[in-house]
Protein backbone atom coordinates (compact mmCIF):
# COMPACT_ATOMS: atom_id res chain seq x y z
CA UNK A 1 0.00 0.00 0.00
CA UNK A 2 3.31 2.40 0.86
CA UNK A 3 4.78 1.76 -2.61
CA UNK A 4 1.61 2.19 -4.61
CA UNK A 5 0.43 5.36 -2.35
CA UNK A 6 3.76 7.00 -3.34
CA UNK A 7 3.83 5.69 -6.83
CA UNK A 8 0.15 7.79 -7.25
CA UNK A 9 1.75 10.63 -6.03
CA UNK A 10 4.92 10.82 -7.92
CA UNK A 11 3.01 10.40 -11.30
CA UNK A 12 1.02 13.66 -11.76
CA UNK A 13 4.50 15.42 -10.89
CA UNK A 14 7.09 13.39 -13.22
CA UNK A 15 5.02 13.04 -16.49
CA UNK A 16 2.28 15.38 -16.73
CA UNK A 17 4.43 17.90 -17.70
CA UNK A 18 6.26 15.89 -20.32
CA UNK A 19 3.32 15.30 -22.18
CA UNK A 20 0.67 18.77 -21.49
CA UNK A 21 3.83 21.84 -20.99
CA UNK A 22 4.37 22.69 -25.02
CA UNK A 23 0.49 23.18 -25.73
CA UNK A 24 -0.15 25.02 -22.68
CA UNK A 25 3.07 27.47 -24.09
CA UNK A 26 1.39 28.12 -27.23
CA UNK A 27 -2.12 28.83 -25.92
CA UNK A 28 -0.59 31.66 -23.91
CA UNK A 29 0.93 33.49 -26.86
CA UNK A 30 -2.46 33.41 -28.97
CA UNK A 31 -4.16 36.59 -27.97
CA UNK A 32 -0.76 38.46 -27.65
CA UNK A 33 -0.52 37.52 -31.23
CA UNK A 34 -3.80 38.46 -32.47
CA UNK A 35 -3.17 42.27 -30.83
CA UNK A 36 -0.15 42.50 -32.79
CA UNK A 37 -1.39 41.53 -35.40
CA UNK A 38 -4.48 43.97 -35.41
CA UNK A 39 -2.05 46.67 -34.41
CA UNK A 40 0.09 46.38 -37.30
CA UNK A 41 -2.48 46.39 -39.70
CA UNK A 42 -3.97 49.31 -38.45
CA UNK A 43 -0.68 50.74 -38.74
CA UNK A 44 -0.55 49.78 -42.07
CA UNK A 45 -4.16 51.28 -43.37
CA UNK A 46 -3.76 54.47 -41.73
CA UNK A 47 -0.05 54.70 -43.36
CA UNK A 48 -1.92 54.08 -46.91
CA UNK A 49 -5.27 56.72 -46.29
CA UNK A 50 -3.27 59.47 -44.61
CA UNK A 51 -5.31 58.61 -41.27
CA UNK A 52 -8.39 60.75 -43.15
CA UNK A 53 -11.78 58.57 -41.48
CA UNK A 54 -14.05 60.84 -43.72
CA UNK A 55 -12.43 61.07 -46.95
CA UNK A 56 -14.75 58.09 -48.30
CA UNK A 57 -17.83 59.92 -47.43
CA UNK A 58 -16.31 62.85 -49.05
CA UNK A 59 -15.73 61.59 -52.24
CA UNK A 60 -18.78 60.15 -52.11
CA UNK A 61 -20.18 63.66 -51.72
CA UNK A 62 -18.31 64.75 -53.99
CA UNK A 63 -19.20 62.78 -56.59
CA UNK A 64 -23.27 63.05 -55.69
CA UNK A 65 -22.28 67.01 -56.04
CA UNK A 66 -20.14 66.88 -59.19
CA UNK A 67 -23.57 64.88 -61.00
CA UNK A 68 -25.42 67.24 -59.79
CA UNK A 69 -23.51 70.06 -61.28
CA UNK A 70 -23.18 68.03 -64.46
CA UNK A 71 -27.19 67.90 -64.81
CA UNK A 72 -27.25 71.81 -64.13
CA UNK A 73 -25.90 73.15 -67.16
CA UNK A 74 -25.60 77.06 -67.94
CA UNK A 75 -25.53 77.95 -71.81
CA UNK A 76 -25.23 81.39 -73.28
CA UNK A 77 -26.09 81.90 -76.70
CA UNK A 78 -26.07 85.38 -78.81
CA UNK A 79 -29.25 87.54 -78.75
CA UNK A 80 -30.68 90.71 -79.02
CA UNK A 81 -33.90 90.51 -76.67
CA UNK A 82 -34.17 93.22 -74.16
CA UNK A 83 -35.07 90.05 -71.58
CA UNK A 84 -32.07 88.43 -71.61
CA UNK A 85 -30.18 88.01 -68.58
CA UNK A 86 -27.04 89.13 -69.87
CA UNK A 87 -26.12 92.19 -72.22
CA UNK A 88 -26.80 90.32 -75.39
CA UNK A 89 -26.76 86.52 -74.47
CA UNK A 90 -29.70 84.77 -73.49
CA UNK A 91 -28.95 82.46 -70.17
CA UNK A 92 -30.57 78.75 -70.83
CA UNK A 93 -30.23 76.33 -67.73
CA UNK A 94 -30.13 72.62 -68.69
CA UNK A 95 -31.98 70.40 -66.53
CA UNK A 96 -31.99 66.66 -66.26
CA UNK A 97 -35.97 65.91 -65.60
CA UNK A 98 -34.18 63.24 -62.65
CA UNK A 99 -32.61 66.46 -61.70
CA UNK A 100 -35.16 68.42 -61.66
CA UNK A 101 -37.16 66.30 -59.51
CA UNK A 102 -34.41 65.20 -56.78
CA UNK A 103 -33.89 69.20 -56.71
CA UNK A 104 -37.62 69.84 -55.73
CA UNK A 105 -38.51 71.98 -58.35
CA UNK A 106 -42.01 72.68 -59.05
CA UNK A 107 -43.64 74.75 -61.94
CA UNK A 108 -46.95 76.63 -62.21
CA UNK A 109 -48.43 78.56 -65.25
CA UNK A 110 -49.02 82.07 -65.22
CA UNK A 111 -51.79 83.41 -65.45
CA UNK A 112 -54.23 86.34 -65.48
CA UNK A 113 -56.19 87.21 -62.53
CA UNK A 114 -57.07 90.34 -60.14
CA UNK A 115 -54.59 91.72 -57.88
CA UNK A 116 -55.47 94.25 -55.14
CA UNK A 117 -52.23 96.29 -53.25
CA UNK A 118 -53.49 96.46 -49.67
CA UNK A 119 -51.95 97.06 -46.32
CA UNK A 120 -53.65 95.51 -43.25
CA UNK A 121 -52.97 96.95 -39.52
CA UNK A 122 -54.83 96.91 -36.70
CA UNK A 123 -57.92 99.44 -35.43
CA UNK A 124 -60.87 100.31 -33.71
CA UNK A 125 -64.01 102.11 -34.68
CA UNK A 126 -64.99 105.17 -32.92
CA UNK A 127 -68.17 107.82 -32.77
CA UNK A 128 -68.30 110.58 -35.47
CA UNK A 129 -67.26 113.96 -33.29
CA UNK A 130 -69.78 116.37 -35.65
CA UNK A 131 -72.64 113.51 -34.56
CA UNK A 132 -72.12 113.67 -30.76
CA UNK A 133 -74.57 116.21 -29.25
CA UNK A 134 -74.49 117.31 -25.11
CA UNK A 135 -77.37 118.44 -24.34
CA UNK A 136 -77.46 120.79 -22.10
CA UNK A 137 -80.00 123.69 -20.88
CA UNK A 138 -79.89 127.65 -21.60
CA UNK A 139 -80.59 128.84 -18.64
CA UNK A 140 -80.66 127.75 -15.01
CA UNK A 141 -83.28 126.23 -13.28
CA UNK A 142 -85.05 123.42 -11.99
CA UNK A 143 -85.44 119.66 -14.13
CA UNK A 144 -90.08 119.28 -14.51
CA UNK A 145 -89.86 116.37 -16.43
CA UNK A 146 -87.27 114.14 -18.16
CA UNK A 147 -88.44 112.51 -21.21
CA UNK A 148 -85.97 110.34 -22.43
CA UNK A 149 -83.44 107.08 -21.35
CA UNK A 150 -80.16 105.54 -22.18
CA UNK A 151 -80.97 103.62 -25.41
CA UNK A 152 -83.94 105.64 -26.54
CA UNK A 153 -84.46 106.69 -30.10
CA UNK A 154 -84.86 110.57 -30.84
CA UNK A 155 -86.00 112.37 -33.34
CA UNK A 156 -84.49 115.89 -34.64
CA UNK A 157 -85.68 118.61 -32.79
CA UNK A 158 -87.43 116.05 -30.18
CA UNK A 159 -87.98 117.67 -27.09
CA UNK A 160 -86.04 115.47 -24.06
CA UNK A 161 -86.04 117.57 -21.05
CA UNK A 162 -88.40 120.27 -19.13
CA UNK A 163 -86.93 122.91 -17.27
CA UNK A 164 -88.41 125.48 -15.00
CA UNK A 165 -86.56 128.62 -15.62
CA UNK A 166 -86.91 131.75 -14.44
CA UNK A 167 -84.98 133.52 -17.26
CA UNK A 168 -87.48 131.91 -19.68
CA UNK A 169 -90.55 133.93 -17.39
CA UNK A 170 -88.71 137.16 -17.47
CA UNK A 171 -88.16 136.84 -21.00
CA UNK A 172 -91.25 136.20 -22.01
CA UNK A 173 -93.08 139.04 -19.86
CA UNK A 174 -90.35 141.76 -21.20
CA UNK A 175 -91.62 140.25 -24.78
CA UNK A 176 -95.29 141.20 -23.62
CA UNK A 177 -94.39 144.81 -22.40
CA UNK A 178 -92.80 145.78 -25.42
CA UNK A 179 -95.37 144.17 -27.84
CA UNK A 180 -97.57 146.27 -25.32
CA UNK A 181 -95.58 149.67 -25.62
CA UNK A 182 -95.66 148.99 -29.63
CA UNK A 183 -99.33 149.38 -29.71
CA UNK A 184 -99.54 152.34 -27.38
CA UNK A 185 -96.97 154.06 -29.13
CA UNK A 186 -98.37 153.20 -32.74
CA UNK A 187 -102.03 154.59 -31.31
CA UNK A 188 -100.42 157.99 -30.19
CA UNK A 189 -98.46 158.36 -33.08
CA UNK A 190 -101.94 157.81 -35.54
CA UNK A 191 -103.54 160.23 -33.10
CA UNK A 192 -101.43 162.88 -33.34
CA UNK A 193 -101.12 162.83 -37.47
CA UNK A 194 -104.89 162.67 -37.75
CA UNK A 195 -106.12 165.12 -35.51
CA UNK A 196 -107.81 168.10 -36.66
CA UNK A 197 -106.36 170.34 -34.24
CA UNK A 198 -102.84 171.78 -35.49
CA UNK A 199 -100.24 169.77 -33.80
CA UNK A 200 -96.38 170.52 -34.30
CA UNK A 201 -94.46 168.66 -36.61
CA UNK A 202 -92.03 167.81 -33.38
CA UNK A 203 -94.56 166.06 -31.74
CA UNK A 204 -95.47 164.20 -34.19
CA UNK A 205 -91.89 163.26 -34.75
CA UNK A 206 -91.29 162.32 -31.51
CA UNK A 207 -93.86 159.52 -31.51
CA UNK A 208 -92.94 158.21 -34.52
CA UNK A 209 -88.88 157.76 -32.60
CA UNK A 210 -90.81 156.27 -29.93
CA UNK A 211 -92.60 154.09 -32.61
CA UNK A 212 -89.31 153.05 -33.71
CA UNK A 213 -87.77 152.61 -30.20
CA UNK A 214 -90.08 150.18 -29.15
CA UNK A 215 -90.42 148.14 -32.11
CA UNK A 216 -86.22 148.02 -31.59
CA UNK A 217 -87.07 146.45 -28.39
CA UNK A 218 -89.69 143.89 -29.23
CA UNK A 219 -86.86 143.13 -31.74
CA UNK A 220 -84.59 142.48 -29.07
CA UNK A 221 -86.60 140.84 -26.49
CA UNK A 222 -87.70 138.30 -29.43
CA UNK A 223 -84.36 137.65 -29.62
CA UNK A 224 -83.85 136.80 -25.79
CA UNK A 225 -86.40 134.26 -26.41
CA UNK A 226 -84.53 132.98 -29.61
CA UNK A 227 -81.93 132.68 -27.48
CA UNK A 228 -83.05 130.50 -24.77
CA UNK A 229 -84.30 128.07 -27.81
CA UNK A 230 -87.97 129.47 -27.81
CA UNK A 231 -88.14 131.11 -31.06
CA UNK A 232 -90.65 133.77 -32.26
CA UNK A 233 -91.78 135.92 -34.93
CA UNK A 234 -93.12 139.06 -33.16
CA UNK A 235 -95.80 139.78 -36.47
CA UNK A 236 -97.83 137.10 -35.40
CA UNK A 237 -98.40 138.19 -31.95
CA UNK A 238 -98.86 142.32 -32.49
CA UNK A 239 -102.65 142.21 -32.96
CA UNK A 240 -103.39 139.88 -30.46
CA UNK A 241 -105.04 140.96 -26.94
CA UNK A 242 -102.73 141.12 -23.86
CA UNK A 243 -104.68 137.85 -22.33
CA UNK A 244 -104.18 135.69 -25.54
CA UNK A 245 -101.04 136.55 -26.02
CA UNK A 246 -100.07 135.12 -22.57
CA UNK A 247 -102.02 132.08 -23.11
CA UNK A 248 -100.01 131.66 -26.62
CA UNK A 249 -96.80 132.71 -24.90
CA UNK A 250 -97.01 129.79 -22.00
CA UNK A 251 -96.45 127.05 -23.63
CA UNK A 252 -93.95 128.45 -26.30
CA UNK A 253 -91.63 125.67 -27.87
CA UNK A 254 -93.40 123.03 -26.09
CA UNK A 255 -95.48 120.41 -27.86
CA UNK A 256 -99.15 118.88 -26.66
CA UNK A 257 -97.09 115.64 -25.72
CA UNK A 258 -94.85 116.60 -23.07
CA UNK A 259 -96.63 119.58 -21.54
CA UNK A 260 -97.67 118.75 -17.65
CA UNK A 261 -101.06 117.99 -17.12
CA UNK A 262 -101.59 121.00 -14.46
CA UNK A 263 -103.95 123.00 -15.17
CA UNK A 264 -101.73 126.02 -13.13
CA UNK A 265 -98.21 125.23 -15.57
CA UNK A 266 -96.39 128.53 -15.38
CA UNK A 267 -94.89 130.16 -18.26
CA UNK A 268 -91.66 129.43 -17.03
CA UNK A 269 -90.63 126.10 -19.17
CA UNK A 270 -87.58 125.68 -21.11
CA UNK A 271 -87.50 122.87 -23.48
CA UNK A 272 -84.14 120.82 -23.98
CA UNK A 273 -84.42 119.87 -27.48
CA UNK A 274 -82.46 117.13 -29.78
CA UNK A 275 -80.69 118.57 -32.71
CA UNK A 276 -80.87 115.61 -34.84
CA UNK A 277 -82.34 112.08 -34.96
CA UNK A 278 -79.87 109.74 -33.30
CA UNK A 279 -80.16 107.47 -29.57
CA UNK A 280 -78.96 108.36 -26.32
CA UNK A 281 -76.40 107.23 -24.85
CA UNK A 282 -75.98 108.34 -21.40
CA UNK A 283 -78.15 110.90 -19.04
CA UNK A 284 -77.43 112.89 -16.00
CA UNK A 285 -81.06 114.68 -15.73
CA UNK A 286 -83.00 113.76 -12.64
CA UNK A 287 -86.57 115.12 -12.17
CA UNK A 288 -86.53 117.90 -9.66
CA UNK A 289 -82.83 118.63 -9.57
CA UNK A 290 -81.13 121.87 -9.89
CA UNK A 291 -79.44 122.30 -13.04
CA UNK A 292 -77.43 124.97 -14.21
CA UNK A 293 -76.62 126.17 -17.49
CA UNK A 294 -73.98 124.06 -19.83
CA UNK A 295 -74.43 121.63 -17.48
CA UNK A 296 -74.76 117.90 -19.53
CA UNK A 297 -78.00 116.07 -19.10
CA UNK A 298 -77.71 114.37 -21.81
CA UNK A 299 -75.58 112.89 -24.82
CA UNK A 300 -77.12 112.06 -28.29
CA UNK A 301 -75.45 110.70 -31.21
CA UNK A 302 -75.88 109.77 -34.68
CA UNK A 303 -75.15 106.37 -34.94
CA UNK A 304 -75.42 105.74 -38.74
CA UNK A 305 -72.15 107.20 -39.52
CA UNK A 306 -68.78 105.60 -37.82
CA UNK A 307 -64.78 106.58 -37.94
CA UNK A 308 -62.53 103.82 -38.49
CA UNK A 309 -58.93 104.94 -37.33
CA UNK A 310 -56.41 101.67 -38.80
CA UNK A 311 -53.08 102.11 -37.78
CA UNK A 312 -51.00 101.80 -40.51
CA UNK A 313 -46.91 101.22 -40.70
CA UNK A 314 -45.15 103.63 -41.63
CA UNK A 315 -43.38 102.72 -44.81
CA UNK A 316 -47.00 101.74 -46.01
CA UNK A 317 -48.76 104.77 -45.05
CA UNK A 318 -47.14 106.65 -47.68
CA UNK A 319 -49.48 104.92 -50.19
CA UNK A 320 -52.22 106.08 -48.14
CA UNK A 321 -54.37 108.68 -49.69
CA UNK A 322 -57.75 110.17 -49.04
CA UNK A 323 -60.32 108.58 -51.16
CA UNK A 324 -58.96 105.06 -50.95
CA UNK A 325 -61.00 102.16 -49.56
CA UNK A 326 -60.75 100.40 -46.61
CA UNK A 327 -62.66 97.39 -45.47
CA UNK A 328 -63.14 96.61 -41.45
CA UNK A 329 -63.85 93.62 -39.60
CA UNK A 330 -64.31 94.16 -36.18
CA UNK A 331 -63.72 91.14 -33.53
CA UNK A 332 -66.35 88.43 -33.73
CA UNK A 333 -67.92 89.24 -37.26
CA UNK A 334 -67.60 87.38 -39.93
CA UNK A 335 -68.41 89.97 -42.35
CA UNK A 336 -66.14 93.36 -43.56
CA UNK A 337 -67.89 96.49 -43.85
CA UNK A 338 -66.37 99.16 -46.06
CA UNK A 339 -65.48 102.38 -45.79
CA UNK A 340 -63.54 105.51 -47.49
CA UNK A 341 -60.18 107.23 -46.39
CA UNK A 342 -61.15 110.73 -44.97
CA UNK A 343 -57.92 111.79 -43.30
CA UNK A 344 -54.33 109.96 -43.10
CA UNK A 345 -52.37 111.72 -40.03
CA UNK A 346 -48.70 113.81 -40.85
CA UNK A 347 -46.82 112.05 -38.12
CA UNK A 348 -46.74 108.46 -36.10
CA UNK A 349 -48.04 107.84 -33.18
CA UNK A 350 -44.96 108.10 -30.41
CA UNK A 351 -46.33 104.81 -29.01
CA UNK A 352 -46.58 102.51 -31.41
CA UNK A 353 -44.42 104.62 -34.45
CA UNK A 354 -47.39 103.88 -36.72
CA UNK A 355 -49.44 106.02 -38.66
CA UNK A 356 -53.23 106.34 -37.63
CA UNK A 357 -55.23 106.47 -41.02
CA UNK A 358 -58.94 107.33 -40.45
CA UNK A 359 -62.05 106.59 -42.52
CA UNK A 360 -66.00 106.93 -42.39
CA UNK A 361 -68.04 103.81 -42.29
CA UNK A 362 -71.81 104.02 -42.99
CA UNK A 363 -73.33 102.57 -40.19
CA UNK A 364 -76.84 102.60 -40.87
CA UNK A 365 -77.67 98.73 -39.89
CA UNK A 366 -76.17 99.66 -36.88
CA UNK A 367 -73.88 96.53 -36.68
CA UNK A 368 -71.00 98.96 -36.29
CA UNK A 369 -70.10 99.64 -32.14
CA UNK A 370 -68.08 102.35 -31.07
CA UNK A 371 -65.13 101.15 -29.03
CA UNK A 372 -64.49 97.58 -30.34
CA UNK A 373 -61.39 96.72 -32.27
CA UNK A 374 -60.92 94.70 -35.06
CA UNK A 375 -58.41 94.72 -38.09
CA UNK A 376 -59.24 96.20 -41.18
CA UNK A 377 -57.26 96.35 -45.06
CA UNK A 378 -56.68 99.85 -47.01
CA UNK A 379 -56.88 99.21 -50.56
CA UNK A 380 -53.82 100.97 -52.72
CA UNK A 381 -54.59 100.30 -55.97
CA UNK A 382 -56.47 96.87 -57.71
CA UNK A 383 -55.86 95.57 -61.22
CA UNK A 384 -58.90 94.28 -62.47
CA UNK A 385 -56.56 91.90 -65.07
CA UNK A 386 -53.09 91.19 -64.78
CA UNK A 387 -50.23 88.85 -65.04
CA UNK A 388 -49.40 87.23 -61.96
CA UNK A 389 -46.87 84.41 -60.79
CA UNK A 390 -46.57 83.34 -56.99
CA UNK A 391 -43.82 84.84 -55.13
CA UNK A 392 -41.57 82.20 -55.23
CA UNK A 393 -41.04 82.23 -59.01
CA UNK A 394 -39.45 86.13 -58.84
CA UNK A 395 -35.53 86.25 -58.27
CA UNK A 396 -32.82 89.06 -58.02
CA UNK A 397 -29.95 88.67 -60.45
CA UNK A 398 -27.36 91.39 -60.49
CA UNK A 399 -30.21 93.96 -59.16
CA UNK A 400 -32.79 92.87 -61.17
CA UNK A 401 -35.89 90.62 -60.91
CA UNK A 402 -35.65 87.52 -63.21
CA UNK A 403 -37.99 84.48 -63.91
CA UNK A 404 -37.18 80.95 -64.69
CA UNK A 405 -39.36 79.68 -67.79
CA UNK A 406 -39.15 76.22 -68.53
CA UNK A 407 -38.77 75.62 -72.63
CA UNK A 408 -42.03 74.97 -74.36
CA UNK A 409 -40.64 71.14 -75.64
CA UNK A 410 -39.03 69.99 -71.76
CA UNK A 411 -42.10 67.38 -71.99
CA UNK A 412 -41.99 66.20 -75.46
CA UNK A 413 -38.85 63.07 -75.37
CA UNK A 414 -36.35 65.04 -77.71
CA UNK A 415 -37.30 68.38 -76.34
CA UNK A 416 -34.67 71.10 -74.92
CA UNK A 417 -34.51 69.92 -71.02
CA UNK A 418 -33.96 73.74 -70.25
CA UNK A 419 -35.32 76.56 -68.03
CA UNK A 420 -34.78 79.93 -69.40
CA UNK A 421 -33.44 82.91 -67.53
CA UNK A 422 -35.57 86.46 -68.31
CA UNK A 423 -36.02 89.33 -66.94
CA UNK A 424 -39.22 90.95 -65.70
CA UNK A 425 -40.69 93.99 -64.87
CA UNK A 426 -42.54 93.91 -61.77
CA UNK A 427 -45.83 95.97 -60.94
CA UNK A 428 -47.83 95.53 -57.85
CA UNK A 429 -47.85 92.39 -55.49
CA UNK A 430 -50.18 91.01 -53.01
CA UNK A 431 -49.34 88.46 -50.04
CA UNK A 432 -49.53 85.43 -52.27
CA UNK A 433 -48.70 86.90 -55.85
CA UNK A 434 -46.41 89.40 -57.91
CA UNK A 435 -47.57 91.35 -60.95
CA UNK A 436 -45.22 90.86 -64.04
CA UNK A 437 -45.50 93.65 -66.57
CA UNK A 438 -43.56 92.62 -69.09
CA UNK A 439 -41.05 89.44 -69.44
CA UNK A 440 -43.77 87.14 -69.27
CA UNK A 441 -47.02 85.82 -71.00
CA UNK A 442 -50.15 84.09 -69.89
CA UNK A 443 -49.51 80.31 -70.25
CA UNK A 444 -45.76 80.45 -70.01
CA UNK A 445 -44.53 77.98 -66.94
CA UNK A 446 -42.47 78.75 -64.67
CA UNK A 447 -39.73 77.83 -61.72
CA UNK A 448 -41.60 77.91 -58.15
CA UNK A 449 -40.75 76.03 -55.34
CA UNK A 450 -36.59 74.62 -55.88
CA UNK A 451 -36.32 77.69 -58.25
CA UNK A 452 -32.84 79.01 -56.33
CA UNK A 453 -30.84 76.58 -57.52
CA UNK A 454 -31.11 77.47 -60.66
CA UNK A 455 -30.21 80.65 -59.74
CA UNK A 456 -27.41 79.55 -57.38
CA UNK A 457 -25.73 77.51 -60.54
CA UNK A 458 -26.36 80.36 -63.05
CA UNK A 459 -24.70 83.08 -60.50
CA UNK A 460 -22.07 80.57 -60.34
CA UNK A 461 -21.35 79.86 -63.86
CA UNK A 462 -21.59 83.86 -64.47
CA UNK A 463 -19.60 85.21 -61.84
CA UNK A 464 -16.76 86.39 -63.93
CA UNK A 465 -18.97 87.67 -67.13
Amino acid sequence: MGALSESLHVSPSTHSPARTGPVLRLLRWIPTAVVLVVLGGTAYWGHTTGWSFTEGAASEGAAATNENAARLTVRLTPSSDAASVLPGQNARIEVEPEAARVLGIDTTVAWNSGLTEEATAAGEIAFDPSRVARLSARASGVTRRVCKAPGDLVRAGEVVALVDSAAVGRAKAEFQQALVQVRLRERTRDDLAGAKTVASAAAVREAEAALKEGEVRVLATAQELNNLGLPVIPAEYRSLPPADLAESLRYLGIPPSVRPDAPDTTATLLPVRAPFAGVVVSTDAVAGETTEAGKTLFTVVDPSRVWVTLHVAAAESQRAAIGQKVFFRSDGESREFPARVVWVASAADETTRTVPVRAEADNAAGRLRAATLGRGRVVFREAPSAVVVPHEAVHTFRGRSIVFVRDPGFLQPDGPKAFHARLVTLGGRDNVNAEILAGVAPGDVLATKGSKSLLVELTRTTADR
